[in-house]
């Protein structure tokens, strides 16, 4: 049965309007668009410029096509125009989601929708102005075509096309590289009369990850996360059930195992990507999105079995006032298609015209830019990293949201000085800082004002303190 892509172009139509209304607001946005200003301007940029701690040293250069999008939409637009480019970018991930849903059940839209609604609502915490989001519309966008893969060959030719696109963006396209492996493998082994196919799309997406400026040390950064995750930063801690995205994130893998055990039909293959992904998604919180894009589709198919086998073991009285959730029927015809095109396109149009063009910056050190001493020296709080290289290009960072040039050494020194950690005094001293911009509760801070040392400015939000 033809799958309807009106019900998916207006749903991610509607989300990407919504997006609009809320200001950008990413702390590494702004690190993001000074690399994208370089690369515009100069070239890729291979070494930092930014920090006085690895000045000179090598970068990962993994998101530079996207660090370009952003600093091309805000050429376009200044703070509109990112806030734009991420509305279009929400809206091409939740109508992916939804349509792999919908084409596994596109005579249920209703219950195929509820199915997506987990991916669709942990997305939200990924809507940032980063290419990290753009990742994740592409990997939305390789689940579809991996799933469509099983039906014909199409599919199949367009992931290295995609995988080219993906690795230049972000550094997550290892993931969906090592999916199509899997997926090739067992097509290899499950489908015979289709080798040659899965052979050469498996040979050609490892090859187009090899054509990024980086060629094999695009895989660097991801590889070093997967293996090595920085605890020290919020979004790479281990997942946390009692948050909201933990919560979401076990919504999802619940309703999973449960349809995997409950379901009459039986479907190996499914667990090829969702078990890798899940691993994957349980490394890190910012992660988490990633299973439940996964499962989406799987649940829209294998979903309704579940939910009738439960029923059978439901008492009658109580199985006749549950709401049915399948409104079967046929899909929207192509003039429907047409019609959701426009209206998705004339509906995120005017949203993005009006959308917020001023960043939110209330959680950034923007009283300390005038007192600031310049030239290296400063001690930063990591997430005021990003807004200082952009706000204050005088004085050098410590450190910023890149995290890879700083994942040895300095990262450690970070964390002993913030948390006031034995030899807090000594890396100080060898490192030469002569001044701590971090926020007042900081347990550096607290203890630099019990020893007396001077406060040059202060808020509620930041405290600059010199360093004797």
């Amino acid at each position: 049965m033809r799958t309807s892509i009106a019900v998916p172009v207006l749903i991610g139509a509607l989300f990407g309007a919504v997006s609009t209304r809320l200001p950008v607001g990413d702390s590494d946005v702004f690190w993001q668009l000074a690399l994208g200003r370089d690369t515009l301007a100069s070239g890729i940029q291979r070494v930092d410029a930014y920090s006085w701690t690895v000045a000179g040293r090598s970068v990962s250069i993994d998101q530079w096509l996207g660090q370009v999008a952003l600093a091309e939409s805000w050429q376009l637009g200044a703070w509109q125009g990112l806030v734009a480019l991420r509305a279009v970018a929400i809206a091409l991930l939740v109508g992916l989601v939804v349509y792999a849903a919908l084409r596994e059940a596109p005579a249920r839209p209703l219950a195929a929708v509820l199915a997506a609604l987990p991916a669709v609502v942990l997305s939200r915490f990924v809507w940032t102005e980063r290419p990290e989001l753009l990742g994740f519309v592409c990997f939305a966008a390789l689940v579809v075509l991996l799933r469509a893969s099983h039906e014909s060959d199409r599919p199949l030719y367009l992931i290295p096309p995609l995988m080219i696109l993906w690795a230049n963006v972000h550094g997550s396209f290892a993931l969906g590289a090592g999916l199509v492996g899997l997926v090739a493998v067992s097509g290899f082994v499950i489908e015979p009369m289709r080798r040659r196919q899965y052979g050469l799309v498996a040979a050609a997406t490892l090859l187009a990850t090899l054509a990024t400026p980086g060629g094999v040390g695009a895989w660097t950064a991801p590889g070093f996360h997967l293996l090595h995750p920085p605890r020290e930063i919020q979004e790479w801690s281990v997942p946390d059930v009692t948050t909201l995205p933990g919560a979401l994130f076990a919504v999802a893998l619940f309703a999973t195992l449960a349809t995997a055990l409950l379901a009459r039909s039986r479907a190996p293959r499914e667990a090829i990507v969702l078990v890798p992904v899940l691993f994957v998604s349980l490394i890190a919180t910012r992660q988490l999105p990633f299973f439940a894009i996964a499962a989406a589709p799987y649940l829209a198919r294998y979903g309704g079995e579940a939910i009738a086998e439960l029923a059978v073991a439901i008492p009658a009285v109580i199985r006749g006032r549950l709401p049915r959730l399948s409104t079967a029927g046929r899909p929207p015809g192509r003039m429907a298609d047409g019609v959701a095109l426009g209206a998705g396109a004339a509906i995120l149009a005017i949203a993005m015209a009006t959308g917020i063009g001023v960043p939110d910056v209330s959680g950034q050190p923007v009283a300390a830019l005038a007192s600031l001493r310049e030239g290296p020296g400063m001690f930063n709080h990591y997430d005021w990293g990003g807004y200082l290289i952009a706000s204050a290009p005088r004085t050098p960072v410590f450190i910023d949201g890149r995290l890879t040039p700083y994942l040895d050494s300095v990262l450690r020194e970070y964390t002993t000085v913030i948390g006031v950690h034995p030899g807090w005094r000594e890396i100080i001293a060898q490192r030469g800082i002569r001044q701590l911009l971090v926020r007042p509760t900081d347990p550096v801070a607290v203890r630099a004002r019990d020893l007396g040392w001077p406060i040059r400015a202060s808020s509620d939000t930041f405290v600059l303190i010199d360093v004797p």
